[in-house]
């Protein structure tokens, strides 16, 4: 499996950030939908479909959970806490070459999130479906099948799944909100669409 971020840099970087931020209790749960909880003084903050918890020195676990965070989940969580805007969602989708230098990351993230669902999922909507749902995932009436899922409190990103046939194979996509170039770089905005589908499969397979 490719390793989607330099990993203990990134993560370094992401915790030195917030650590120097996370005093900001009201400026923190206003920008990003996050709560903040005074007793355990600590962060609670809902991605993809989970609760997590962070810490004031920028450490991250699953809430009532001792299980590892991946890497890759922790610097996201961490760098949307850090970097999100505030503003809610649009209501408008944007594909991935749509975001802001998203032709420098499209290649690499048709390799590592659509090829990967449309082989997955392309004769198995019923399995994406049920897998969406486990996720959090809300249907949508899109391509052969497909839902929304909350990546953040405020930022939704959609997944679209198109079986195939004898002229043509199987597709999938993963649509922005117009919001989310405020809230993540590309860069993040990449890995993040990587995650969700990782996690659609994974699901699917367990």
């Amino acid at each position: 499996m490719a390793v989607l971020i330099n990993e203990l840099d990134a993560l370094n970087e992401a915790v030195r950030r917030f650590a120097g931020i996370s005093g900001d209790h009201t400026g923190i749960t206003l920008r990003t939908g996050a709560l903040y909880d005074p007793h355990r003084g600590k962060y609670l903050l809902d991605y993809l479909g989970e609760r997590y918890e962070i810490s004031p020195d920028g450490s991250v676990q699953k809430e009532a959970s001792r299980e590892a965070v991946p890497y890759n989940d922790q610097v996201l969580i961490l760098q949307y806490l850090c970097s999100a805007s505030g503003l809610p969602p649009r209501g408008h989708w944007l594909s991935f070459l749509e975001l802001p230098h998203g032709e420098l990351h499209h290649a690499p993230f048709q390799h590592d999130a659509l090829i990967p669902l449309a082989r997955a999922f392309g004769h198995r909507l019923e399995a994406f479906s049920l897998a969406a749902r486990i996720l959090g995932g809300e249907k949508l009436s899109l391509g052969d099948c497909a839902a929304k899922f909350l990546a953040f409190p405020k930022l939704p990103l959609a997944v679209i799944i198109w079986s195939g046939d004898e002229e043509f194979p199987p597709r999938a996509s993963i649509l922005f909100d117009a919001v989310a170039p405020t809230h993540l770089s590309t860069a993040a905005l990449w890995v993040l669409g990587v995650e969700l589908a990782r996690k659609i499969i994974a699901l699917a397979q367990g």
